[in-house]
Parts: C-alpha cells; sequence; structure tokens
C-alpha cells in the first residue's frame, strides 16, 4: 500500500513514531517534501472514544435500543460516559459505514460455505 501525503499528496514520504492518545497509539508519517507530518485517516480521525465503543454504541442504537437505554447500558458495563446527542450523531456518520461493511463480511462468508 502507497501512503501519500495529506497535505501535498506526496509519495515521498516516511514513518515517523507513534501518536498516542486516549484511544491508543497510531502510526506517524513525515513528509519529505512539505516537512509535514499525519496519521493516516482510519474512519475514526478526531474521535475522542475508542473505535469499539462507537461500532457497539452505533449496532446497539440501530438494533433497536433507544438513546436513553444506549446511554445507560455504555455507562452501566462499560464506564463509558457519553451523551444522548453524541450517540446519535455517531449513529448518522457511522451506520451506513457499518451496515455496507457487515453486508461485505456476510457476503464473502456466504462465498467461502457454497465454494466449499
Amino acid at each position: 500500500m502507497r501512503i501519500i501525503c495529506e497535505n501535498c499528496k506526496s509519495t515521498d514520504v516516511a514513518k515517523q513514531g507513534f501518536r498516542y492518545n486516549k484511544t491508543g497509539k497510531k502510526q506517524k508519517y513525515h513528509c519529505n517534501k512539505c516537512k509535514g507530518w499525519f496519521v493516516i485517516d482510519d474512519g475514526f480521525k478526531k474521535m475522542r472514544h475508542k473505535p469499539k465503543d462507537i461500532v457497539r454504541a452505533v449496532h446497539q442504537h440501530t438494533d433497536g435500543l433507544s438513546l436513553f437505554k444506549t446511554q445507560t447500558h455504555l455507562w452501566q458495563h462499560d464506564g463509558i460516559k457519553v451523551t444522548r446527542w453524541t450517540i446519535s450523531q455517531w449513529t448518522k456518520k457511522y451506520s451506513s459505514f457499518l451496515k455496507s461493511s457487515t453486508l461485505k463480511r456476510k457476503a464473502k462468508a456466504k462465498r467461502k460455505t457454497t465454494s466449499g
């Protein structure tokens, strides 16, 4: 996979350590052309919560739990304090992405079972 600088679109980039925050560590890259650094966007850029927690909240809400019940469940079972508005925003942002990736995974599994 070729890494392209987000700032100047150059391919002259090098790994430059890691960026650490509450959600974990991510590989940093340094562009030799524009001298800037960046982290590859994994779809959860600038999110304060861990991707697995966001995915869990979106799945619970899209599976029929109310915003209040989803919020309460996250607090009681995972110790995650998040507002109902935030859960609603996550659902708007990620539900279509998660549905498409789930459908792709199911189709791939179905192909494996029918071919084997």
